[in-house]
């Protein structure tokens, strides 16, 4: 039942990323990008998306069949970057409708973002102690954290770093942004000692990837203001993402058909 959640920490690209991983995803893998952002979504806006369907009547769906992952039919729009059309949910781009929904897709029993037969990629948006995407992250197989590597950003990390690690019981993944000053394995040596003699945790349960290049064509692509050539897949940002995607497979598995599989059913 694989289902990747994505947040940031202090604002960097969370949405671009989640869209750059949905699209180099593996196609058998049916990948659905699902807003699930309590501020509000960005999808309907930048790329000249219906405002419905959205969330809302994902929910709606959900609270009707949950357990039958066929309600993403009707409620899907298709987001073409380039020759790809990757499946979206988008959200209204005021936040109430967004948290009025949010509960019932991660009510008890409910599996409409844990399907056993496609991967789900949430965009959570800001990761905030009462942000009603937090049970998102609960039920994650990865969580993907954005943050950018300077002193400041890694500080408010560190912050919010023994929440996270309570929150999240599957792999936690730190993803550097471009523009900060400190490399991926600084980063994992600091904060692997931080939770290991402050938290007192398990550093194995989280990794440090990145940082992500500065690719100004890519980020535009994403982000609705350039229209994607025949070699879209080969610019900076989505290589390093196909690379990450690539890495994070064996743990967002789909299941054989006629079976689901849960997160003990694949290597960590």
């Amino acid at each position: 039942m694989p289902l990747l959640a994505m947040c940031s920490i202090k604002g960097p690209g969370v949405t671009t990323a989640a869209l750059g991983l949905a699209a180099v995803a593996d196609e058998s893998a049916r990948v659905v990008l699902v807003e699930c952002d309590p501020a509000g979504g960005d999808l309907m806006l930048r790329h000249g998306l219906a405002a419905k369907p959205n969330v809302v009547d994902l929910a709606s769906a959900a609270r009707a069949n949950g357990s039958d992952s066929a309600v993403y039919r009707t409620v899907v729009q298709a987001l073409h970057v380039g020759d790809r059309a990757v499946e979206v949910v988008v959200a209204p781009a005021g936040g109430a409708q967004s948290r009025a929904a949010l509960p019932e897709l991660t009510r008890a029993g409910q599996l409409v973002l844990n399907p056993p037969d496609r991967l789900v990629v949430a965009d959570c948006g800001r990761f905030e102690a009462l942000s009603a995407a937090r049970p998102i992250l609960a039920l994650a197989d990865v969580v993907a954290v954005v943050v950018r590597a300077t002193a400041d950003a890694l500080a408010h990390l560190e912050e919010h770093l023994g929440e996270l690690l309570d929150v999240v019981t599957g792999r936690l993944l730190v993803l550097l942004a471009h523009g900060g000053i400190y490399d991926e394995t600084d980063v994992a040596d600091v904060l692997g000692r931080y939770v290991a003699e402050e938290l007192m945790g398990p550093v194995d349960q989280m990794a440090v990837h990145g940082p992500l290049p500065e690719d100004r064509r890519a980020a535009a692509l994403l982000g609705g203001g350039l229209v994607a050539g025949r070699r879209w897949r080969r610019l900076p940002l989505l290589r390093s993402l196909d690379r990450i995607a690539g890495e994070l497979a064996p743990l967002l598995a789909i299941a054989p058909q006629g079976g689901a599989a849960s997160r003990t059913d694949v290597p960590g």
